[in-house]
């Protein structure tokens, strides 16, 4: 029989604010929300939410599962994430895409991981393509990746960066127009993801494709919206013609990128130049290959900056004015609709028990993902086979 849980008088954002409700969960799924739950004398693990925001788990369409590759030689290779870490991040789906390294941390790996982290509680999801061409495939084509594998739901390209292989303009728009082409064929988002580099016209082609491919555009996402001011400008012009934008926390000055705006700083710019909230999304990048080198030339500890997403959530409500119920649209409801995720993101009836229940400070204490609770107080509940059990509960 499978377990029915249910959390107990927390203030619920779906995102938006639906107000103090108790919720039943069941197969993985949200099976009801009520004022007063009547269970009826059934055998239900209760959670208790009283004072505390119960909000739908992260959803991070930008993470290096497998690491983002070195940039350093072979040495800098990035070692995988665990589920326990994601897990204590508050991140409950993941999209994976390549990322520097195609060779040694290729599709088939990418693929293995997304499974393991499915098989230890997380929603994961891949994206095809990356930085060099001709594009690595599982099939033999890319048409036939997308098509026949189900964890694939994107591409991602790289754009106005000096380390990836440069498109033409009508190489762009065949790839998008043969990504709709798939999103009809198979009912997924197969989004066109796009990495905007540091050149000072990153998103150029982008546009040329969206304006020329008759492909609509909520097909289209540029990520790297804070990597430098030309981004930021370039954020605004693809918002402009309808296709969704994305921010990322690991891009600061702090951490190794002297040209870019903070994440919360940069969507606090976007929204103010009146782009339509509902097109912003952030993801971390995480996991990705940033050299931070001290003064002295030695290198600093390396930082995953998982905890990065929920940060900048709280951190976009305490100090730019922005509502909760708006923040989290950003790392939950938009990137779920921009992913064709239509179970994730948000707190409803017959959507997946995707949950994170968070005190007064806005700091994480429990997380549920697909209906079982993988955070308790703060303490992973879950690890990965071979993940260290420091901060972990034993069961």
């Amino acid at each position: 029989m499978t377990e029915l849980s249910a959390i107990r008088n927390g203030h619920v954002h779906a995102p938006e604010d639906v107000g103090v409700r108790d919720l039943l969960l069941a197969g993985g799924r949200i099976v009801a929300i009520e004022e007063r739950l009547d269970l009826g004398g059934l055998d239900v693990v209760e959670v208790d939410a009283a004072g505390r925001r119960v909000v739908p788990g992260l959803v991070d369409g930008h993470l290096h599962v497998i690491g983002g590759g070195g940039n350093e030689g072979y040495a800098s290779r990035i070692p995988e994430l665990w589920v326990g870490e994601l897990a204590l991040a508050g991140i409950t789906t993941v999209v994976a895409p390549p990322g520097l390294d195609m060779v040694a941390k290729n599709l088939e790996g990418l693929l293995a991981k997304t499974y393991a982290l499915e098989s230890e509680g997380i929603s994961a999801y891949a994206m095809a393509g990356g930085f060099q061409r001709p594009f690595r495939t599982v099939t033999g084509s890319l048409l036939g990746d997308l098509f026949t594998i189900e964890k694939f739901i994107g591409v991602k390209v790289a754009l106005g960066e000096v380390k990836a292989t440069p498109f033409r303009d009508e190489e762009l728009v065949e790839l998008a127009a043969q990504l709709h082409y798939l999103a009809g064929a198979t009912g997924k988002a197969c989004l066109l993801h796009a990495h905007l580099g540091q050149s000072a016209d990153p998103a150029g082609q982008f546009l040329h494709a969206m304006r020329t491919s008759g492909v609509p555009a909520h097909r289209f996402q540029a990520t790297h919206g804070n990597y430098t001011e030309h981004t930021m400008q370039a954020v605004l012009d693809v918002a402009a013609a309808g296709g969704f934008v994305d921010f990322n926390p690991i891009l600061t000055p702090t951490f190794g990128h002297p040209r870019a705006v903070p994440a919360a700083e940069a969507i606090a710019r976007t929204l103010a130049a009146g782009v339509d909230p509902s097109l912003v999304t952030m993801t971390t990048d995480g996991n990705a290959s940033v050299p931070i080198l001290l003064a002295d030339g030695s290198r600093d500890v390396y930082e995953k900056s998982l905890g990065w997403l929920w940060d900048t959530v709280a951190e976009l409500v305490r100090d730019h004015d922005q509502p909760l119920e708006r923040a989290l649209s950003f790392v939950t409801s938009n990137p779920a609709r921009a992913l064709g995720l239509e179970r994730k993101g948000r707190v409803r009836v017959g959507g997946d028990a995707d949950l994170l229940i968070i005190d007064d400070d806005l700091r994480i204490a429990d997380v549920f993902a697909r209906g079982q609770q993988l955070v308790a107080h703060g303490r992973a509940l879950v690890r990965s086979m071979y993940e260290p059990a420091s901060g972990v509960v034993q069961q």
